[in-house]
């Protein structure tokens, strides 16, 4: 059983967030519909819901418990703290009264001459400011943790998690300690050290956190950041036969499309996938690989339509995380169905906003794709 969280729209009109267990997506999508709820919408599913158990959901903060909600998930998921200014924006915002009162009081006794109590006031301030950038570290340094990832800056990741790790040290809100095992596994690998990345991550399997199938699934993972597609392919296939979710088959069908070049199985694979419901965070995902399969099977309109609407959503969302790596590799594939259709100047266009990162991350065989069809 898994939580699975969606939004939806209740009797009265009014939009809600729900989280339902349930064995499957689908399973939980009818619970929903049979208490007539309408406008579902999955936001969190299987695989977020395991990741979620290593991250405390009930952390302390002077002793007092404070309880992280599903909506509360949400909403900073689409509105994250990536900076120190989100971080003073939010806190001096939710916290407007009192500041206002407190500037007010060292004003007036500045102007009366109450010097030492205008300090201590001022120096309240600084103490309140100071503890919300305390608290807005892990955020801040995780968003950064996510971005050296999609770049490929396995350097710069194994020192932002040494970064983390310190932080853990002053912070009650901590990243969860396989999330942190992951991505440093991830750049061992990415560094060229597969079998130490592979040895670092094995003591995660098991947890509550890195179930088997999971574990499998992000052990594939690690042998693509490796550029072992065929051995990632079949960790991805142990990890369905485990349990299949969609991630495992969105997975399995960008590997068979981009990697192996294979659009009859890929697009097994997306037949499988569509069986559940799809997670709205996955949804631009979805739909470039969609298109590219389409461009493997020559439908170059179909491919187009695909591709242009997941560049449009990713661009929408502008605080997703690995949003420059979706938008890079949609617009690379997109310059080759322009290029096909003989849209030449716009397809060195398109090409032109997806090199960097693709040379950043060293995506050759798509690079040379790209060049082979004239894009550069």
């Amino acid at each position: 059983m898994s939580n699975y969280v969606w939004t939806a729209v209740d009797k009265s009109g009014n939009k809600v967030v729900r989280e339902i267990e349930a064995s499957t997506a689908d399973e939980a999508k009818y619970i929903l519909m049979a208490q007539g709820y309408t406008d579902l919408e999955l936001k969190e599913d299987d695989v977020m819901a395991a990741v979620s158990v290593g991250f405390d959901t009930r952390p302390k903060m002077f002793g007092e418990e404070i309880r992280v909600t599903a909506q509360g998930r949400l909403k900073h998921r689409d509105d994250p703290t990536a900076t120190f200014w989100d971080v003073l924006r939010k806190g001096l915002g939710q916290t407007l009264t009192g500041c206002l009162v407190v500037a007010v009081l060292f004003v007036y006794n500045l102007v009366l001459g109450h010097y030492i109590t205008a300090l201590l006031l001022f120096v309240g301030m600084l103490a309140w400011v100071a503890f919300l950038l305390v608290l807005g570290l892990p955020s801040v340094y995780y968003r950064k943790l996510i971005q050296a990832v999609d770049w490929c800056q396995w350097n710069e990741v194994l020192s932002l998690i040494r970064m983390l790790k310190a932080i853990e040290r002053i912070n009650f809100i901590k990243v969860s300690v396989t999330e942190l095992t992951r991505n440093r596994a991830k750049a061992l690998v990415g560094l060229g050290d597969l079998e130490a990345g592979l040895e670092e991550f094995k003591q995660c399997q098991g947890r509550p956190d890195c179930p088997d199938w999971l574990y499998y699934l992000f052990v594939a993972g690690l042998y693509g950041t490796a550029k072992q597609h065929n051995k990632a392919i079949e960790y991805n296939l142990i990890s369905i036969g485990q349990k299949p979710t969609s991630t495992a088959y969105l997975d399995l069908a960008n590997r068979y499309a981009r990697y192996q070049r294979d659009p009859v199985k890929a697009r097994a694979a997306m037949v499988e996938l569509e069986k559940e419901p799809i997670v709205d965070i996955a949804r631009p995902f979805h739909i470039r690989c969609r298109g590219i399969i389409a461009y493997l099977e020559g439908n170059c309109a179909a491919a187009r339509r695909d591709l242009e609407a997941a560049i449009q959503l990713v661009e929408a969302a502008k605080h997703r995380p690995f949003r420059d790596g979706h938008l890079s590799v949609a617009r690379a594939y997109l310059s080759c169905v322009l290029a096909r259709q003989g849209d030449l100047a716009a397809a060195k266009k398109s090409f032109a906003l997806a090199r960097e990162y693709l040379v950043a991350t060293r995506e050759d065989e798509l690079l040379a794709e790209c060049r082979n069809l004239s894009v550069e």
